[in-house]
């Protein structure tokens, strides 16, 4: 009887850890403070903010159905710069405004965004003076006015004997 009874027990508890890990996956999301959550809705096809009554960013776990996807885009500021043989000829510190948001989805699709996948993004339009994106906001540009282009280097080589070899 007691094997019998911690059969049961053990194949109830490990069928427990399966059901919460499906559920974990598939009907929670997690926003952590310094992202802007949003969902997508696989039926209908929406994608909005996630945004509490107070016009708060919601953060945390999220509930839903699992036919809704939770992403997130990094609200943190990043530089981003233009390098050349290891000095930085200009560099601009940047952030994604929420604002633009629903423009930077239609252009760039669903996805997470972190600080590493957002980087390229939003460096390739601060740099784009011939249009407006309100998805990007420049807080700091820095600019390498000390570059000299023109600059002619000399080199001269000197022959040092070698005394032991002799």
């Amino acid at each position: 009887m007691t094997e019998k009874f911690w059969a049961v027990v053990g194949s109830s508890i490990l069928f427990l850890v399966a059901l919460a890990i499906v559920v974990r996956l598939s009907c929670f999301g997690y926003v952590e403070n310094y992202e802007l959550g949003y969902q997508f809705d696989t039926v209908s096809g929406k994608t909005t903010k996630l945004v509490n009554k107070d016009k708060t960013f919601k953060n945390g776990y999220i509930y839903t159905n699992p036919l809704v996807f939770i992403y997130t885009i990094d609200l943190r500021p990043m530089q981003v710069s233009i390098n050349a043989n290891n000095r930085v000829l200009n560099a601009k510190l940047v952030e994604f405004n929420p604002d633009g948001f629903e423009k930077f989805i239609a252009m760039h699709g669903n996805a997470n965004y972190s600080q590493e996948n957002l980087k390229d993004i939003l460096m390739s339009y601060a740099y784009d003076d011939s249009s407006n994106f309100n998805f990007l906001t420049i807080l700091k540009e820095l600019k390498n006015d000390n570059t000299q282009t023109n600059q002619v280097v000399q080199v001269t080589n000197q022959v040092v004997s070698d005394t032991i070899s002799k």
